[in-house]
């Protein structure tokens, strides 16, 4: 099922969240003051990176010191448990998506189905939108841990002027938790040199604290499962 929503003010951006069954827990964030100056692709500045903990999500991660987080008032609130967006419009956004029961969330503690599974139902057209797969699924890892990943554009069907969206979205299990993490932008901003030392200064920076509670991940699952496209 997919909702779309306008950002405005300092969220102005265009965002997509595909909400899958599943139990999102709320917890309080723990944010270091140690920043990290790292030199911009383009060389126009220096991008500047926090560091972000959070006990209850059990992951540690980088993000750009002046874009925007917030995380959900509740827990019936819809949305990701930490949303973090850039303050210029339709520019960036990530959003983080914790889930603690895999079988109640996934309906499976096995990766390759869970994966098999979001994507099928991620990329399939509807009467609303249509979707384009820029990078085919493939898995690689973040912080050691198996993680399926694809990149998709959508754009509304019958409209004079369509709302359109790039989005990469990554899917891991790591112990006893599952992760889906999206990165999004429109299209003309999504591969900025910015956002790319964004997006793999994020991805590389990820660590997931509770990961050593259950058997890695690698361990439990089969091989890997070709996705049909």
């Amino acid at each position: 099922m997919f909702n779309i929503w306008e950002f405005y003010g300092c969220e102005n951006l265009i965002a997509l969240e595909i909400i899958g069954k599943g139990k999102l827990v709320i917890g309080a964030f723990i944010l270091s003051n140690l920043a990290f100056f790292i030199p911009s692709i383009n060389g126009s500045f220096a991008l500047q990176f926090t560091d972000y903990t959070s006990e209850k999500y059990q992951i540690q991660f980088q993000y750009p010191s002046d874009w925007l987080i917030k995380e959900k008032a509740n827990r019936s609130d819809e949305g990701a448990e930490i949303d973090i967006s850039n303050k210029k419009i339709a520019a960036g956004k990530l959003r983080i998506h914790f889930y603690d029961d895999l079988l109640e969330s996934f309906g499976t503690t096995n990766l390759d189905a869970a994966f098999t599974k979001f994507y099928s139902a991620t990329t399939t057209d509807d009467n609303e939108y249509e979707f384009k797969i820029i990078e085919s699924p493939s898995f690689g890892s973040v912080d050691s841990q198996r993680t399926g990943s694809f990149l998709m554009t959508f754009k509304q069907k019958n409209e004079i002027d369509p709302i359109t969206g790039a989005v990469k979205y990554w899917v891991t299990f790591a112990g006893n938790s599952g992760y889906k993490i999206e990165f999004m932008a429109t299209p003309e901003n999504f591969d900025t040199p910015d956002n790319i030392e964004i997006r793999d200064q994020f991805i590389e920076s990820i660590i997931f604290l509770g990961q050593n509670n259950a058997t890695n991940t690698n361990e439990a699952i089969s091989s890997v499962v070709r996705v049909a496209i």
